[in-house]
């Protein structure tokens, strides 16, 4: 398949997936709040509230969707997404030339990029970087780049990336964390440590994490576009009280809340000096299930677990329980969409499955096929000091408990749970993925027996094949059957048990302007001003 026909797919993938999920940004092209026709002011600290706090810094290890949010504004990536969910060049300069059957990128860098600590981005520092992600032993962006088998600099500008089969999530991938470039100076300064002052390139550069819910950025000088960037720093806050953060967003103690829960929409649309920017996600919420993470997430050696719900039956049981129409009206205010696989309605890989229905007579009657006595406990994680996940806890609860199971809700500091989750020292764990523009992205990383996020433990043959056959074909029509299947297979295997695509609603003060915030539900402040306070 030449080059041409394979960025011309790429291309009607994301033309698809703009139809489907953007929104309008908050700033340019799409309002922000206001502001006029006047020019923006500099200066002033924008401050955010973020609904958990973000695990540690480095793109290396990091998997939260809150440290996605703050490397949106200090970590550029070679590639990024616009205001429609188009894939575009970010720090490079131009889209990948694809050539060798699919197999060989070239990708072509920025000239005058430096990173936060003044030295120069190059090629060598993509291959620097590369290199540690797919190296690293405790890289979370291993599994991801798996396909890569080396990474050369041709030319001060210009990176090669050779893979071993045709890889059609690549370009989306080096559109997120495995496309960030880390400066190599700090890198071999700091090592495993360079969490602790992450050194990019952005429009803000880290200053300090004073606690692990408090984060400062500030203005960086070094940046090549900073004519663009108008506020001298940024603040991340968490409030996991979703109630309280809307408060603190009526009150002007934060200027942006992250994820606005349902229960506080109708509040804040009426409030004085607010706005609210929904957006429908890519993601999904879920219950992961332990079934064979005995040593620890991707590692290898990993076996099953003697835990109940590692047992099929009872899984299937425990999922039949759950009524997902009910959850999202009691939980979410009717305004989620019900779902039980990894790939949300909204992109065009959508699969046409008819998602089971509650079934406590057939749950039951799995749960007695088993030979358990009941009623068997089980133990689920939730995240501690967020309202909205205790009522998914206790709604959960109180469906399983019909088909007999009894189920021991353990609020969890998120960070600590998600420690707890790549241990394996979990059996059930709730848990959202914020979504990626290519399903491959949603679901590979969570069944890959080597991905430090595969936290079940799954290791299924079939799972992983189907896997391999949509990574090999750029074909849409192609790609569409492969992914209907593989959201058939992990229905039927259970370890993750999808409930939901939530929408994920900003909320913003007046005051602020030029916030873009897309389908992918990052807020991006690289354009944006406070004209008072």
């Amino acid at each position: 398949m030449s080059a041409r026909k394979i960025r011309v797919l790429a291309s009607a993938f994301v033309a698809a997936a703009t139809l489907a999920a953007c929104s309008n940004p908050t700033g340019t092209g799409g309002g922000g709040g206001g502001g006029g026709s006047s020019a923006p002011k500099n200066g002033g600290t924008v401050t955010i509230g973020l609904a958990e706090a973000p695990d540690v810094l480095d793109p290396t290890v990091a998997s939260t969707y809150v440290g996605r949010i703050v490397f949106a504004n200090m970590c550029e990536k070679l590639y990024d997404v616009d205001a429609k969910l188009n894939l575009v060049p970010e720090l490079a300069a131009a889209m990948p030339q694809i050539s060798n059957g699919g197999k060989t990128y070239t990708i072509k860098l920025k000239s005058g990029v430096k990173f936060n600590d003044g030295t120069p981005l190059d090629a060598k520092a993509v291959v620097t970087t590369l290199h540690h992600y797919m190296t690293d032993p405790k890289s979370a962006r291993s599994a991801e780049l798996s396909e890569v088998s080396d990474v050369t600099a041709s030319g001060s500008d210009t990176v090669t990336i050779s893979l071993k089969h045709p890889f059609a999530p690549l370009t989306a991938i080096l559109a997120d964390r495995s496309g960030m470039i880390l400066s190599p100076k700090q890198l071999s300064k700091l090592g495993d440590k360079f969490g602790t002052d992450p050194v990019c390139v952005g429009p803000f550069k880290f200053k300090a994490r004073p606690s692990s819910d408090q984060i400062q950025l500030v203005k960086s000088n070094d940046y090549y576009d900073k004519s663009k960037v108008h506020l001298a720093g940024v603040n991340f806050t968490v409030v996991t009280q979703p109630n309280v953060r809307a408060a603190n967003l009526r009150s002007g103690d934060i200027d942006i809340a992250d994820r606005v829960a349902p229960t506080d929409i109708n509040t804040l649309k009426s409030a004085s000096g607010v706005k609210l920017a929904p957006v429908t996600s890519l993601g999904y919420d879920s219950i992961n299930v332990n079934i064979g993470n005995s040593k620890g997430a991707g590692k290898p050696g990993n076996k099953p677990v003697n835990l109940p719900l590692a047992n099929a039956k009872l899984r299937q049981a425990f999922a039949l329980s759950l009524d997902r129409d009910a959850i999202n009206k009691v939980v979410n205010q009717g305004q989620y969409v019900p779902g039980c696989t990894a790939i949300s309605p909204v992109n065009p890989y959508s699969p046409d499955i008819t998602c089971p229905k509650q079934d406590i007579a057939k749950a039951k009657q799995l749960v007695a096929q088993s030979g358990m006595k009941t009623p068997i406990k089980v133990k689920l994680i939730v995240q501690a000091a967020n309202t909205e996940a205790t009522k998914l806890g206790t709604v959960i609860q109180s469906m399983a408990k019909k088909a007999g199971f009894d189920v021991k809700i353990q609020p969890t500091e998120f960070t600590t749970a998600l420690s707890q989750a790549q241990a394996g020292k979990f059996e059930a764990f709730n848990v959202g993925w914020s979504g990626r523009l290519d399903p491959d992205q949603n679901i590979a990383p969570f069944y890959d027996p080597t991905s430090a996020l595969n936290y079940t433990g799954s290791n299924s043959p079939q799972i992983l094949k189907l896997i391999a056959q949509e990574r090999a074909t750029t074909d849409m029509a192609k790609r569409k059957q492969i992914f209907k299947e593989l959201a058939q297979a992990t229905l039927n295997e259970g370890s993750i048990i999808y409930l939901d695509y939530p929408k994920v609603v900003m909320g913003y003060r007046t005051s602020v302007t030029g916030i873009a915030y897309y389908g992918d539900g990052m807020i991006r402040l690289k354009t944006a001003a406070k004209t008072s306070g």
